[in-house]
C-alpha cells in the first residue's frame, strides 16, 4: 500500500552560501537537503510516492529537495509536477491559464498493462559496487569549443549533449582499459519518448515514456576520438527513431527493460547508462521567492556506470553527475582533456 506524499520542513543552521560554495563537500548535500527516506524496492508496492523537503536557511534562501517514485514519472512528468505545482503556489486563485491540461491515464491507454504472472519478469539490477559520485561543470565556453573540436562531416553540428556525452564515454573508457583489459563498451542514452512517437497525444502526457540509444564500440576499436564518439551517439539516437518512430507496443517497451537488463548484467562489456534533463524547464519554476539560481540531481543511490546531464543556469552549460567504481574516478581526476573543458565540484555562487 502506497502513502502517497509526505512534506517535511528543516531549518538550516547557515547560510546558503556555505552550501553552495562546495555543493558535494561531504555528505551534507544529499543528507541534509534532500529527503531520503524514499525506499527503491524492486518487489515494493508500498512506501511514499513523493517525499518533499523544503530547507529554510538563517539567510532566508529557501532549498525545495524533492524525492520521487520512479515507478510513476520520468524527468520530464518531473519538471512538469513542479512547475505546475509553482504556478499554483504563485497565482493561487485561478491557474486555468498557467496550469496546462494534463493527461493522466493516458500512457496505460497508449501501453496498456501486460499480465506477468505468467511471464518472466525483468529485473534491472544495477551494480553497486564501491563507487563514488564526482560533479562536473561544462560551462558555455567550453562546450562551444568542444563542439567545434567534435564537429564532422558525419555531424557538422553536433548537440551540447553529444559532444558532452562524447568526452565523458571517451575519458571513461580510457579510464577503464587502465584497470582491465580491452572490452566493448556501450553507451545506453535514456530517451524521452514523447519527441518520437506519433501516437503519443500532446507534450502534456504524463506517465513513464523512456526508451533508450544504444551506441558501441567493439574490443579490436582501440582508439577513440570525440568526432568518432559523438557519430556513434548520432547513429545510435537515428537508428532507434527509425526502429520506434512509427510506434512501439507494449510487447517492445517490455522487450527493452529485458534487453537493458541483459546488458547491464554483462560482466565482459563496459555498459554507461546516461540520463539527459537539460531542455527541461526546471529553472523556470517559481513559487513566488523567484526562479531558482541552482537545480542539481543529488547523487543518494550510487550506481555504477550512471552519468547524469542537467542544464546549469543560463541553460546553455551542463552540470554532470558522474558515478564510477573508485578505482576509475581516481583516472578521471587526473584527466587532462577531461580537466581542460570541465571543472570539478565549481562553487555554485
Amino acid at each position: 500500500m502506497t502513502m502517497g506524499l509526505h512534506l517535511f520542513e528543516a531549518r538550516v543552521n547557515c547560510p546558503m552560501s556555505k552550501i553552495l560554495e562546495k555543493p558535494d563537500h561531504g555528505a551534507t548535500f544529499p543528507i541534509v537537503l534532500h529527503p531520503n527516506e524514499l525506499e527503491f524496492m524492486a518487489q515494493s508496492g508500498t512506501g511514499h510516492l513523493l517525499l518533499v523537503q523544503a530547507n529554510f536557511f538563517e539567510c532566508g534562501g529557501v532549498a525545495v529537495g524533492l524525492n520521487i517514485s520512479h515507478k510513476i514519472i520520468d524527468a520530464y512528468t518531473l519538471c512538469k509536477f513542479i512547475n505546475s505545482w509553482a504556478a499554483i503556489a504563485l497565482c493561487s486563485a485561478n491557474t486555468d491559464h498557467v496550469v496546462p491540461p494534463v493527461k493522466f491515464g493516458a500512457a496505460a491507454s497508449l501501453f496498456p498493462p501486460l499480465d506477468f504472472l505468467n511471464s518472466p519478469q525483468p529485473s534491472i539490477d544495477f551494480v553497486k559496487e564501491n563507487c563514488i559520485t564526482m560533479r562536473y561543470l561544462f560551462d558555455a565556453s567550453k562546450i562551444t569549443a568542444l563542439k567545434s573540436k567534435a564537429a564532422s562531416a558525419a555531424v557538422p553540428n553536433p548537440t551540447r549533449v553529444e559532444v558532452v556525452s562524447a568526452l565523458i564515454w571517451k575519458c571513461v573508457m580510457e579510464a577503464s582499459r587502465s584497470n582491465s583489459d580491452l572490452r566493448p563498451s556501450v553507451w545506453c542514452q535514456f530517451v524521452n519518448m514523447r519527441k518520437i512517437l506519433p501516437q503519443a497525444p500532446g507534450e502534456n502526457l504524463l506517465g513513464n515514456l523512456v526508451g533508450y540509444s544504444v551506441a558501441k564500440t567493439e574490443e579490436r576499436e582501440v582508439e577513440h576520438d570525440v568526432k568518432s564518439l559523438v557519430s556513434k551517439l548520432r547513429k545510435g539516437l537515428e537508428e532507434f527513431k527509425v526502429k520506434y518512430g512509427n510506434g512501439i507496443s507494449r510487447e517492445d517497451v517490455f522487450q527493452q527493460c529485458i534487453e537493458l537488463s541483459k546488458l547491464i548484467g554483462k560482466v565482459d562489456i563496459d555498459t554507461y547508462c546516461s540520463t539527459s534533463w537539460c531542455r527541461f524547464p526546471f529553472y523556470e519554476a517559481d513559487f513566488g521567492w523567484g526562479k531558482p539560481s541552482w537545480m542539481s540531481i543529488p547523487s543518494t543511490v550510487e550506481i555504477k556506470n550512471m552519468i547524469s546531464l542537467v542544464d546549469v543556469s543560463d541553460g546553455i552549460g551542463i552540470e554532470v553527475r558522474l558515478t564510477l567504481k573508485d578505482e576509475d574516478m581516481a583516472i578521471i581526476e587526473s584527466n587532462q582533456e577531461m580537466l581542460a573543458y570541465a571543472s570539478l565540484n565549481p562553487s555554485v555562487v
